[in-house]
């Protein structure tokens, strides 16, 4: 059977209030399927905002919005598991830069002549040095009706071994890049991500060790105002000194998204994907459908 059925849900609440003196408090918990999935507190003022708890770091607070598959109808869920392809490690699906951690503080700027810059650390706990730091800078502009939004962001994760060399473990550095265009009924999305993960003294050659490189590119269109249609393209590739250098993955989506009442979605996605395993010489591809219904209130 190549088929299944799923069923997510999730909410969230939050509340805030404003001191006399003009500072805001607040904070939220986001539940997904019956678990916490995402706590925060926050203090925000005229000098921006700092946030406390588990929640999107910087980078991807900052990236995500450009990346063309994150943005997709379907989002990169409709991908298929890693193991149908058996994705070599490395392959990106998606060019968000950062993730979400435990643990966290982030300060977000003010937003002045529509730049905004985030900064944020994770602590991975006494156990381990795999503390995070990530940096996010966003700009946002309207040039007559054109709405165009740049990010730059970038992702650290150190050795969780030797703090000096990184010896006996892996170190994480990652940067992005993404523009998104929007004019009238049309959006264009652009992004590309570089990642390496290596022994602290540059250390290629060890399992799970690579650099690779992925880029995206997405087009949507609202047809009217409850039917919108998109295509998507995605790659990605291991560079030549990686473990399983020169492998390469290559994904293209296209969706409709039907809104037939306030509060209420059903959405149709098909992606095509194929795996090339350069060493092995083989070739892994297929397509999988997608068919969504979404009700928010």
């Amino acid at each position: 059977n190549n088929s299944a059925a799923t069923m997510d849900s999730d909410f969230t609440i939050s509340g805030s209030t404003t001191a006399d003196s003009g500072m805001t408090f607040g904070g939220s918990i986001h539940v997904d399927d019956g678990a916490d999935d995402d706590a925060r507190m926050h203090i925000s003022d005229d000098w921006g905002q700092i946030s406390f708890g588990e929640h999107n770091d910087a980078a991807k607070s900052s990236s995500a919005g450009q990346s063309a598959l994150d943005a997709a109808i379907s989002g990169t869920s409709s991908i298929v598991s890693t193991t149908d392809p058996a994705l070599t490690t490395g392959l990106g699906t998606s060019t968000v830069v950062g993730s979400e951690a435990k643990g966290q503080i982030m300060y977000t700027s003010p937003t002045v002549n529509g730049l905004t810059l985030r900064v944020s650390q994770a602590d991975a706990g006494s156990a381990s040095k795999a503390d995070a730091t990530a940096m996010g800078l966003t700009y946002a502009v309207d040039m007559d009706g054109v709405g165009i939004t740049a990010s730059y962001a970038t992702y650290d994760v150190a050795s969780a071994a030797d703090s000096t060399t990184g010896t006996g473990s892996l170190e994480t550095e990652a940067s992005g890049f993404g523009v998104k265009i929007a004019y009238g009924d049309f959006t264009v999305r652009a992004a590309s991500k570089n990642q390496d993960v290596k022994e602290g003294d540059g250390t290629m050659g060890v399992a799970g060790a690579y650099e690779s490189e992925t880029h995206d590119y997405g087009i949507t269109y609202a047809m009217s105002d409850t039917v919108t249609i998109e295509a998507v393209t995605s790659s990605s590739e291991l560079s030549t000194g990686s473990q399983n250098g020169g492998d390469t993955y290559e994904a293209s989506q296209i969706g409709v998204k039907y809104v037939p009442a306030t509060g209420m979605y059903i959405s149709l996605s098909n992606r095509s994907y194929e795996m090339k395993d350069s060493s092995a010489g083989t070739t892994n591809d297929g397509a999988n459908t997608r068919l969504k219904v979404g009700i928010t209130f």
